[in-house]
């Protein structure tokens, strides 16, 4: 070959060369989805896409000395009496009981340090049945209303349907389906800063039919019980517990 054609020959390339701008070119694009996305989320798209299930968001309860603690059991005790139910498990809860059911929380270590506003209570019926009461008490009566159209809402609750609680006054029925796969009935009442709820899991295997026709025995207990909370508000007549 000579000179001439030596000059205008293209030159090597470098072993890798292709390989290092093929990952350049990801990085790149990389980088610009994250930006997209973070532009997306300051604009609270994304934020607003996280907040559409009921318990994203919703107001937690007051913190409260542990003194309190037991003014909150007082309220919700007498919903389910001795000589019906076996209590099995009781403590404090914080506002994200309503959704997820888990169970109460621990003892604190320090027997001073403020406890979240919540108490819950749990008993076994005669027939298995779970049967739940729960009292979250709030900062003002605003928080807890806003929280009680959280704790109602439908959005994200499988199979969820909501309806008004035939009594107590102001009540509100909830059925659908909790995150044990079991289908539940809960009903929900506010009360100044403080809400309450009532709740059943009715013994069987989980569901795989129409909830009301299975829970309609479940509401009417639920819906009975509530009276037995003092603030409930039920007339006489109302307030005996169901057999």
């Amino acid at each position: 070959m000579s000179d001439g054609a030596q000059a205008h020959k293209a030159p090597n390339r470098r072993p890798g060369a292709g390989r290092r701008r093929l990952k350049l070119a990801v990085l790149l694009g990389c980088a610009a989805g994250l930006i997209v996305f973070a532009i997306l989320d300051r604009g609270g798209i994304l934020g607003h896409a996280r907040a559409s299930c009921p318990g994203d968001g919703a107001p937690e309860v007051a913190q409260v000395a542990p003194s309190r603690l037991g003014t909150l059991r007082t309220s919700i005790a007498g919903v389910l009496p001795g000589r019906v139910g076996r209590l099995y498990e009781e403590g404090p809860v914080t506002a994200s009981n309503a959704f997820t059911d888990n169970e109460p929380l621990a003892p604190a270590v320090s027997p001073t340090a403020r406890r979240p506003a919540g108490y819950e209570m749990r008993w076994w019926s005669p027939n298995r049945d779970d049967i739940v009461a729960d009292v979250f008490e709030f900062a003002d009566v605003a928080t807890a209303q806003r929280f009680l159209d959280r704790a109602l809402s439908t959005r994200c609750r499988a199979s969820g349907k909501q309806e008004p609680a035939p009594r107590p006054a102001q009540g509100g029925n909830l059925a659908w389906v909790n995150p044990d796969g079991y289908a539940q009935a809960d009903i929900y009442l506010s009360r100044g800063r403080r809400v309450y709820r009532v709740a059943e899991v009715p013994a069987g295997p989980r569901t795989s039919g129409p909830l009301q026709s299975g829970l309609r025995r479940a509401f009417y207990t639920i819906d009975t019980l509530a009276c037995l909370i003092p603030s409930a508000g039920c007339g006489a007549s109302n307030r005996a517990a169901p057999a």
